[in-house]
């Protein structure tokens, strides 16, 4: 009679899960992990919390952990009071921009270097990935002077979203990212496409771009998440109603009172934390894609 072997479920299989050390170390590091997740969430929870508080409950000594009383009228009040609706439909637009203008550049670029090839191409990626090496401070300058009397037709593009989108088209890891699944599509696809006559840019369409959904689907997401926080390059180039977030959040502190500056807080983190939340498969799957060639 054969002995019934347990199937391994994770690192650990179900045998090795009985024994006494396994149990202790598992029960160490589920511990461990609690206490992570409890010193990650415990701040964010405070200050939706917290939000609700009227500034004298937010000042007390020793504070408190649960607001008095929640009213919901307050955050409307909030949202009304400063344009809040305007400014996310601003932040979104960029992000939109951005998600574009990466999916379209970094995608072909990373097309061309992966399958067409053209005589000079590995140079050329060569010296991208010669720039991911740079610091970012290096640049800072060049872009700016670019930005605001640009080359040839010395447009100044401040004030614009155009930078914000330029710059994320111009991504060294997506680029990356891209060609690394790119080269992982099985070279049979385009072999036999080209037997049926296929050219480039119908094997582009045809092939490339229904393989490439997931890749897409995680560098958007990873695109809106920087976008929706990104600080840096709008504060220099934009001053007028076309502020995102990053800037208001700025430009309220000093003129607003402590509770109603957090519950804006509170609205600004709740959109890239519901996208994290529905699409963390995805997220977390995205770190692999390109990883393993088939």
């Amino acid at each position: 009679m054969k002995t019934k072997v347990s199937e391994p479920s994770g690192m650990i299989c179900q045998l090795e899960f009985k024994t006494t050390k396994v149990k202790i170390i598992h029960g160490i590091f589920f511990a461990v992990m609690m206490l992570l997740c409890a010193i990650c969430l415990l701040p964010v929870i405070w200050m939706f919390l917290s939000a609700f508080k009227d500034t004298k409950e937010f000042l007390k000594i020793p504070p408190s952990f649960l607001p008095e009383k929640i009213d919901f009228s307050k955050v409307v009040d909030t949202w009304m009071q400063n344009n809040i609706g305007r400014t996310f439909l601003n932040t979104t637009f960029m992000a939109a921009g951005d998600i574009l203008f990466t999916i379209v550049s970094n995608g072909l670029a990373g097309y061309v270097i992966s399958r067409l090839k053209p005589r000079g191409s590995k140079l050329f990626f060569m010296l991208i990935m010669w720039t991911m090496m740079l610091p970012n401070n290096v640049s800072q300058v060049p872009l700016f002077m670019t930005f605001t009397d640009f080359p040839v037709t010395h447009w100044n593009l401040s004030n614009t979203y155009l930078p914000m989108w330029m710059l994320a088209g111009a991504n060294c890891y997506y680029l990356l990212l891209f060609k690394s699944f790119f080269d992982s599509i099985s070279i049979s696809f385009f072999e036999s496409a080209k037997i049926d006559g296929a050219s480039n840019f119908k094997m582009f369409t045809r092939i490339v771009l229904p393989l490439s959904i997931p890749i897409m689907a995680v560098i958007s997401i990873f695109q809106f998440n920087g976008a929706w926080g990104n600080y840096f390059w709008p504060m220099l180039l934009i001053n007028n109603h076309l502020q995102v977030i990053g800037q208001r959040i700025l430009t309220m502190k000093g003129q607003m009172v402590i509770d109603r500056y957090v519950m804006v807080m509170a609205f600004v983190i709740i959109p890239p934390s519901v996208i994290y939340i529905i699409f963390q498969r995805h997220i977390i799957g995205g770190l692999t894609l390109g990883g393993v060639k088939g």
